[in-house]
């Protein structure tokens, strides 16, 4: 029998035959060194365990007392700068960045009727919503800070917290209680924020057509937007609700190349595969290739249907998560299909992942 499954011939180490004690401690004895073969995984999970390592380690050094402030010389350039200057620089830029972005959705909600606004338009407009309370905030607190670096307003601890994530390249806690899932550093966020704003800004000119492809790694709850799908299905052919799920077809389109929208659903991207690979020539999921962490997936067709009862063996139910740590952040299980056993998938933890935080 063999002990390590799935490595397709790249390990080996049998089961012992049967025999006295002695023998059995003399096969442990000959078991290979350790590697991520032996649980099922691919052996760029190993490459990931230790980024994570060196990445907490670093951070937890920069959370030191002291370490990273800035050193004397009294010069202007940014390797001499004090952390708080360093921050209220920072400050200034996303000020500019967010103090004119508000989405006026009062404005667009009255521009259509009640028969125009269906799942889809609630969904944006309710992201819209969100996007404003984000930049309300991060516009009232940076509003505040700025005042205190002048020495118009007293520096109260909440400022002083804000000025440090500033300077940490960290998100500040209000920002990520009102903000989306995400485990990127601040200025990949506010990349990401802008990136998101422009797909918002693209429905709010044409709020009765969602987006030919939608991006649900940039909406707030790409959960609403599945939910809005299946809804669409149950007002269009009289189906119960309860009674259907998202199913996805992968196509070998990238967003660029759809010209029209779904006919039976709604074309989506911003999803990468991790422990995994997907290969277009066979439209099926194949191993990862070495040191390719993830990888982008075509354009996939969500669409509903009725919950099937049969399991097709040729389908790999993936689960799909908003962010890289997975838990608690669960999306949807999408069907992907797979030439190998489906069992080969789940033991390598192969996950659908929206925003991988690059």
């Amino acid at each position: 029998l063999e002990m390590i499954p799935y490595a397709d011939g790249k390990l080996s180490w049998p089961s012992p035959p049967p025999g006295p004690h002695e023998k059995y401690i003399e096969h442990i004895e000959t078991m290979p060194p350790e590697s991520p073969l032996f649980f099922g995984m691919h052996p760029n999970a190993e490459i990931n365990f230790r980024t994570v390592q060196c990445v907490q380690t670093f951070e937890m050094l920069l959370s030191l007392p002291g370490f990273g402030a800035g050193g004397g010389g009294g010069g202007e350039d940014e390797n001499t700068q004090s952390p708080m200057s360093i921050a209220e620089q920072i400050c200034a830029e996303i000020l500019e960045e967010v103090q004119e972005k508000k989405f006026a959705t009062d404005d667009v909600g009255r521009s259509m009727s009640e028969e125009e606004k269906g799942p889809y338009q609630f969904v944006f407009l309710q992201e819209c919503e969100y996007m404003n309370g984000l930049v309300y905030e991060m516009g009232r607190g940076l509003q505040e800070l700025m005042l205190g670096f002048k020495g118009e307003l007293t520096m109260s601890e909440v400022m002083e917290d804000l000025a440090n994530c500033l300077f940490a390249e960290k998100l500040p806690m209000w920002w990520v209680k009102l903000g989306f899932a995400s485990t990127r550093p601040l200025r990949s966020w506010r990349a990401n924020l802008q990136d998101r704003c422009v797909q918002l800004d693209d429905w709010i000119n044409d709020p009765l057509n969602i987006p030919k492809v939608v991006d649900i790694s940039r909406l707030f709850n790409p959960q609403s937007f599945l939910t809005a799908i299946k809804q669409l299905c149950c007002q269009n052919q009289g189906l119960e609700l309860d009674k259907l799920q998202v199913f996805t077809e992968v196509t070998k389109k990238e967003a660029k190349q759809c010209e029209a929208h779904s006919k039976d659903g709604a074309y989506c991207s911003g999803m990468f595969l991790e422990g995994a690979r997907w290969d277009q020539a066979s439209n099926s999921l194949e191993d990862s290739r070495p040191k390719e962490m993830f990888t982008e997936m075509p354009v996939v067709n969500c669409k509903a249907g009725t919950v099937a009862d049969k399991v097709d063996k040729n389908q790999y139910i993936c689960p799909t998560y908003c962010v890289p740590i997975r838990r608690p952040y669960y999306v949807f299980p999408a069907q992907l299909r797979t030439k190998a056993i489906a069992d080969k998938w789940v033991l390598a933890g192969v996950a659908l992942i929206l925003d991988i935080g690059a």
